[in-house]
């Protein structure tokens, strides 16, 4: 009874495919299962391509604890093209402070179907942990979304290690759509800012990305660094009106008279612009506040 009990379990599979558009070195489908066995559940794929063939690809999504899901399977075309996949596992050792998920990016490459090997070093960059750490902090996976990790393979085929200044954009526009604060100020540490600002001094053509980093740092509390770059962008692009709302904003916590002058820029700037219905009620307020 033993015996075809544990036969039983191995055998439990779940499949799930995905059309591939365009054609992966002429596969068109991507297949993977999911199977349940005696140390939890793992995840093996093959590409299928037009005329029915399978090929294996070499790896299997295999945690050492906890079950692995497939979250998603997609191409990247840049230089060469690339098939990714990307599954995950709980991470739970409480007594270790480990609380999160681990996510493993596949990154395969090949002129051919039966010579795909996976690339090691993109499939590392892209792969990481999600959630808290033994020494009490917090561990992100920055590149899970598709346009995200499509711009992350694209520059590491162009050997740039760090993210660029788009990439960046992509990264702290997704967190701060999924109001993830924590994750806006995690990535947009002194260092990468001042990475970014090194290889990509504020200027008139990527000012809206600084503003747009400064106006997270300020939804994410960090008035002090916010206030820091949307000042480095008023000094290539001062007449820009949003900025002087965020600035204003940024301000209002700690200096209301220097506030108060920037709700009244941006407030005749949206009058003089016939857009005086959009103005945000707060703006009036904080104006007229004593």
């Amino acid at each position: 009874m033993a015996a075809a009990f544990v036969w039983s379990v191995a055998a439990l599979a779940e499949n799930k495919s995905y059309d591939l558009h365009p054609a992966f070195n002429d596969a068109i489908k991507a297949e993977f299962t999911q199977v349940i066995g005696n140390n939890g559940e793992t995840v093996s794929a093959v590409l299928v391509d037009k005329n029915g063939n399978q090929f294996n690809l070499p790896d299997t999504c295999e945690p050492e604890g906890g079950n692995a899901a497939l979250k998603d399977a997609f191409i990247v075309n840049a230089k060469k093209a690339y098939f990714l996949f990307i599954c995950a596992w709980p991470v739970r050792h409480p007594g270790l402070g480990l609380n999160g998920t681990q996510y493993e990016t596949f990154v395969y490459e090949g002129d051919t179907l039966g010579q795909l090997k996976k690339n090691v070093a993109f499939s590392q960059a892209l792969s990481g942990y999600e959630g808290s750490l033994e020494e009490g902090g917090v561990s992100y996976a920055w590149y899970l979304p598709r346009q995200i990790a499509s711009q992350k393979v694209t520059e590491l085929e162009l050997g740039n290690p760090t993210d660029s200044l788009g990439l960046a954009h992509h990264v702290v526009l997704a967190r701060l759509k999924d109001k993830d604060y924590a994750g806006v100020k995690a990535y947009l540490d002194p260092d990468r800012l001042d990475q970014l600002n090194k290889d990509f001094p504020v200027n008139t053509s990527n000012c809206i990305i600084y503003n747009d980093f400064g106006y997270a740092l300020a939804q994410a509390g960090d008035n002090a660094s916010a206030y820091k770059l949307l000042k480095a962008v008023e000094l290539v692009s001062p007449d820009r009106i949003v900025l002087k709302l965020n600035i204003a904003d940024v301000l209002w916590s700690s200096d209301k008279s220097a506030s108060r002058i920037y709700y009244k820029k941006y407030d005749e700037s949206m009058r003089q612009a016939g857009k005086e219905k959009l103005i945000p009620r707060r703006v009036v307020d904080r104006i007229n506040s004593i």
